[in-house]
């Protein structure tokens, strides 16, 4: 039901440090005169588009998003948008993959022809290409560091022991290459699961991470320090873990693969007790992020009550180089600081690579805080494709007879630490909401000399502060929610009392009491509804995901082909 509308034509990447294959080659692209191609322009990436009529035989990879209803709003409209998706891609003689609830819509194979009859089919709300995704880091060299530098930083052991909290009890869902079964996390990675197999499968034992960059993360978040007599911890040792693997040991991945982890991340939110997810990646911005897929899923999450950390990017340190969905204004964006090895903020600064605000095309400042993310020492996963490419990296620990840390730099080792410090905040209160989450790290922030609003944003990450402070004020912010999020939404929101910003005529929408059955989607301007006032504890959210859905004559792949590996993989930036 979402509209998403180009969010990465060309390239997602790692916010370690960026860089992705590019599905499709950026096309310039003259409009056709006929109807047929100005109708299909409005549902298909342009590009995209053009690529199809230049090769009509060759097939494409790509994510199709059923149309909503324009009549009739109610409960089973999710599911039928996934199925008029699914039979669309069908008539157009292509196969529908996986069903990706979350986006009201599938991942689905379709030659260039079919393209161009599916972009003029009424059912079909947008295509875009499910593009390729490579992870890659920020290279550094010098010394290892040899004491956890970056916790101190953001005085976690202070909070730890002034207020008894590790983060106990509070999963975090890694969205990742995997999370290797370091000493460090034993007995709390809860779950597994992989989504670049053929077919994913819950594991309540660790999977392993063939790449190395999601148990880095991982440490940060949650090690323990059991392998360094505690010298390197996370910011939450006793948080408990969610491997959601998406991405490969190559380092490749695309869209769709993403979205099927974050659905199914909301879907088991509850099972798990998830309530942040960590994702230290990105896609260059290619539109507003009310037009993003990333965006209309991660908001999902945020109002589902899942507090979502997002790095701000590795393209720094020009302004409008945050990448998508940390240009989502819901989210908590991370950039990164050099805390230059040391626990004082006197030498520190914003580290050169970390991506700075406003965001491209929404002027939004970003990021919201920084933490440390710069020679960051974490947990080594041995054998994996990094740790053989960078063996220079391993870490020792004083008195111990192996290499079992490593060390990486970028906005990815930074959003860690504040995934850690909101398990910290909720094992202390529980009942606190993503929004009331954002407010506390934000207003609690310490003030930072160097820097602009946009690369600095509020502040260092102050976990010893967060955590102190007991404001409930929810986090205050003017910006809409994405288009693909209010269609997501509508059918749950159907035949609730509304507030709206003012009380005049919107849209043809009488804020005063038009009756929701003579509403259509096309009624609706979304950017006059206070979303604040909506009731959102009292929405049966695991409307919005499914894995069965009313299938009819579709026939949903069950099983997939395993990631390949496309374009140059694991390595260091230039």
């Amino acid at each position: 039901m979402d509209r998403w509308l180009r969010p990465s034509r060309r390239v997602m990447h790692w916010a370690c440090a960026v860089v992705v294959a590019v599905a499709l080659a950026e096309t310039t692209w003259t409009p056709v005169a006929d109807a047929s191609s100005a109708k299909a322009l409005q549902r298909i990436d342009p590009a995209l588009f053009a690529q199809a009529k230049s090769h009509p035989t060759t097939l494409f990879d790509v994510i199709v998003q059923g149309a909503p209803d324009r009549k009739h709003v109610d409960a089973r409209e999710k599911a039928r948008s996934v199925d008029r998706a699914g039979k669309a891609v069908q008539e157009a003689g292509g196969s529908p993959r996986r069903a990706l609830g979350i986006i009201g819509g599938a991942s689905a194979k379709v030659r260039g022809s079919g393209l161009i009859t599916l972009a003029n089919d009424d059912d079909v709300a947008y295509i875009f290409a499910d593009a390729a995704l490579n992870a890659k880091f920020d290279p550094q060299t010098g010394a290892s560091l040899v004491t956890g530098a970056g916790t101190l930083t953001v005085k976690a052991p202070a909070t730890w022991s002034q207020y008894g909290v590790t983060g106990r009890g509070i999963a975090v869902a890694v969205i990742d290459s995997g999370i290797y079964a370091h000493r460090d996390l034993a007995g709390r990675i809860v779950a597994a699961i992989d989504f670049t197999s053929a077919s994913p499968t819950v594991s309540a034992t660790p999977l392993g991470d063939p790449g190395g960059h999601g148990t880095h993360v991982a440490g940060l978040i949650a090690g323990d320090g059991t392998a360094s007599d505690g010298a390197y911890t996370g910011v939450a040792p006793g948080a408990n873990l969610v491997d959601v693997r998406v991405i490969n040991a190559s380092g490749a991945s695309n869209v769709s693969t993403v979205l099927a982890g974050l659905q199914w991340v909301l879907s088991n939110r509850a099972r798990y007790n998830i309530r942040v997810a960590n994702l230290s990646l990105g896609t260059p911005e290619q539109t507003s992020y009310t037009l993003s897929p990333l965006s209309a899923a991660v908001e999902v999450l945020q109002y589902a009550g899942v507090s979502v950390v997002v790095s701000a990017g590795n393209s720094g340190p020009g302004a409008g180089t945050i990448t998508a969905p940390g240009d989502d204004p819901f989210v908590i964006t991370v950039g990164a600081a050099d805390d230059n090895r040391t626990s004082t903020l006197a030498d520190d600064s914003v580290a050169a690579f970390s991506s700075a605000g406003p965001t491209r095309y929404d002027s939004l400042a970003k990021p919201d805080v920084v933490a440390p993310g710069r020679r960051m020492v974490s947990l080594r996963s041995p054998g994996s494709a990094l740790d053989a490419l960078l063996p220079d990296r391993q870490v020792t620990a004083s008195g111990s007879p192996t290499a079992e840390y490593f060390t990486l730099s970028g906005t990815s080792m930074a959003a860690p630490m504040v995934a850690g410090a909101v398990a910290l905040l909720l094992e202390r209160d529980p009942t606190l909401t993503p929004r009331e989450v954002k407010q506390r790290l934000l207003s609690t922030a310490a003030p930072l000399s160097f820097g602009s609003r946009y690369t600095r944003g509020a502040g260092l990450l102050d976990t010893l502060a967060a955590v102190a402070s007991t404001d409930h004020g929810g986090w205050k912010d003017r910006s809409r929610v994405s288009d693909g999020f209010a269609q997501m939404v509508l059918p749950l929101i159907y035949g609730t009392t509304l507030t709206w910003e003012d009380a005049t005529f919107n849209g043809g929408v009488d804020s005063k009491g038009r009756p929701w059955t003579q509403l259509t989607w096309s009624d609706i301007t979304w950017d006059n509804l206070t979303w604040d006032a909506i009731s959102w504890n009292d929405i049966t959210w695991e409307g919005i995901t499914w894995d069965s859905v009313t299938q009819q004559d579709i026939t949903w792949e069950t099983t997939f082909d395993p990631l390949s590996s496309s374009g140059p993989g694991w390595g260091p930036l230039d």
